[in-house]
């Protein structure tokens, strides 16, 4: 429905939308190369991209994070921007103590960084912005980022606070801006059911969860990755906070067939894999997986002990993670007894013009074996 002007724009040219009638849109950022040829940023006639404007949208945000969620009071990292949510489409920005990590998804951001980072050293005096875009976007959008993330380089690693937990956040093998916010709540929530349990956390990453568990008096937890820099990280956190975890370097579904082989089981399953869909050709062959690796996690939660289980899909709707998460019970030979069902965390919000926001499907429950009646 585009119609391309007839002069060429480089890739992330701000732009001003009218209708085929002439009528005002709204503004935006337009790239010809990309799957989402414009990205709205304002539909308001007298607002103009400007610094003002991007230095009022970081403002907002920070305005959520600190005045409403107060989550400066318990941990010194959260998510500064969320894209949509944020009135920012195409930005995540991660706040990591004094550091700003930036991940643009968009061209547009290319042109407009010196904007941000003066925003953000307005709002956050003495902080420190780092520019960490993806190779895979930089393909995707047309456009070269290197030269932003040359112009705010980062240090290697730093350390942070989430509630009880300290972590060392790796951005030189990091995972996207180097560590997931978004399960900040949901660590807490399961580490609360820890005491004296046996923890088994699958797709560890940086050994979040068992950390957390360990911290809240788990007799034992286990780290299972195939990353083995995260691993690498994940013994470090544990020991900056004195606990004592077991990480492997395994393969999580060959671990959990072994463990069902041998009828080893723990009180405790995290069950946190990637995102197993990232566009629509991708959805099926996520739910086969997310059906196989339910059905082996399943299987090796005690009877009685608790499932936490995860996908980070957007392309997987929570109503389709809760009908597969019922066959792999089915198949498990087990039923689930659901409590609590959550998503990200608070500073991951989610906008109702963009409901594909809400990625996350995070599903606590019970694990009982069938019963068949004689």
């Amino acid at each position: 429905m585009i119609r391309h002007p007839q002069k060429p724009l480089k890739p992330g040219t701000l732009v001003e939308v009218i209708s085929k009638e002439g009528n005002f849109i709204g503004r935006g950022i337009y790239n010809y190369k990309s799957n989402i040829g414009i990205r709205l940023l304002t539909e308001n006639i007298s607002e103009l991209l400007d610094q003002e404007f991007f230095f009022k949208k970081l403002q907002k945000a920070k305005t959520l994070r600190e005045e409403i969620l107060q989550i400066h009071k318990t941990s010194n990292c959260y998510r500064l921007v969320h894209g949509e949510a944020d009135g920012l489409s195409g930005l995540i920005i991660d706040k990591f103590a004094d550091v700003f990590v930036v991940e643009p998804y968009s061209a547009g951001y290319v042109e407009t960084m010196d904007w941000l980072v003066s925003s953000l050293q307005s709002l956050y005096p003495g902080s420190r912005i780092v520019v960490r875009p993806d190779e895979r976007t930089a393909v995707k959008e047309g456009v070269d980022f290197s030269k932003i993330a040359k112009n705010y380089p980062g240090p290697d690693s730093l350390e942070i606070k989430e509630n009880s937990l300290r972590m060392k956040v790796n951005l030189k093998t990091g995972h996207k801006t180097g560590f997931f916010l978004d399960q900040r709540e949901n660590r807490l929530t399961i580490s609360q059911y820890c005491h004296n349990k046996e923890v088994l956390d699958c797709f560890c990453y940086t050994g979040g969860f068992a950390i957390s568990a360990m911290l809240a008096g788990a007799r034992s937890a286990t780290g299972i990755d195939l990353d083995e820099d995260a691993l690498e990280t994940a013994e470090e956190n544990a020991r900056l906070n004195s606990v004592k975890v077991t990480f492997q370097h395994v393969n999580v579904f060959d671990h959990l067939r072994m463990m069902a082989s041998k009828s080893m089981q723990a009180d405790i399953v995290v069950l946190d894999p990637a995102k197993l869909a990232g566009c629509t050709e991708e959805i099926k062959r996520a739910h086969r997986t997310y059906g196989d690796i339910n059905r082996l996690g399943m299987q090796t939660v005690r009877p009685g002990g608790i499932l936490l289980t995860c996908s980070c899909s957007g392309l997987v709707s929570e109503r389709d993670f809760l009908s597969i998460l019922t066959r792999s019970a089915a198949e498990a030979g087990v039923v689930l007894q659901i409590f609590k069902i959550t998503g990200a965390s608070s500073d991951h919000p989610f906008s109702t013009i963009f409901p594909e926001g809400r990625y996350l499907k995070a599903v606590f429950a019970r694990v009982f074996p069938f019963a068949i009646n004689t």
